[in-house]
């Protein structure tokens, strides 16, 4: 089984009119197209008077066997989804750069979490969801929990005449020096 697998994929998102006083625009991620021969730069793909919708690729899209427990629990929610992850950027006519793709929901909270531009849930497509489930029947099941046995511990002996520290008649008795 290989380490890592990647294919191109091309961000799709969308800007809208705003009708918040201080925002001339919102923008969402709208999905993932599979990168044919695009650009490495913003073009519009479909333009109408509520809204634009511009398209950025190629960008790789990369499965790593480590991180198949995340891409599990990616599929168990019933929704497969990627992230698009777009850094803010002072470019027009898009204010973001793409930073990746990923279908690792960890990844992507923690992103979410650091509140840094924006981070957007998109439906995963049925090739890319093909794709993803191949590879993860390539891996190897985990290996079963085993509990280990508990060693008795040892207790310091007494040397020198010396009464251990935190024992009746110690120098620090409990609650006390802390």
């Amino acid at each position: 089984m290989e380490a890592q697998i990647s294919t191109d994929v091309a961000v799709v998102i969308e800007r809208r009119k705003s009708s918040h006083p201080w925002a001339e625009f919102s923008w969402k991620g709208i999905g993932v197209v599979e990168a044919a021969e695009a650009p490495c730069e913003w073009q519009v793909v479909h333009e109408d008077e509520a809204s634009t919708q511009f398209l950025f690729g190629p960008v790789s899209l990369i499965l790593h066997r480590k991180l198949g427990e995340a891409y599990d629990a990616n599929m168990e929610t019933g929704t497969p989804s990627l992230w698009l992850v777009l850094d803010d950027a002072d470019t027009d006519p898009v204010p973001y750069k793409v930073r990746g793709v990923t279908a690792d929901p960890y990844e992507a909270q923690g992103m979410l979490d650091a509140g840094d531009g924006l981070i957007e849930r998109v439906p995963m497509p049925a090739d890319i969801l093909q794709w993803t489930v191949a590879f993860l029947k390539q891996m190897p099941e985990p290996e079963a929990f085993k509990k280990r046995r508990r060693k008795s511990a040892k207790t310091e002996e007494q040397q020198f005449g010396k009464v251990p520290i935190f024992e009746e008649g110690g120098r620090l008795m409990p609650g006390e020096g802390e």
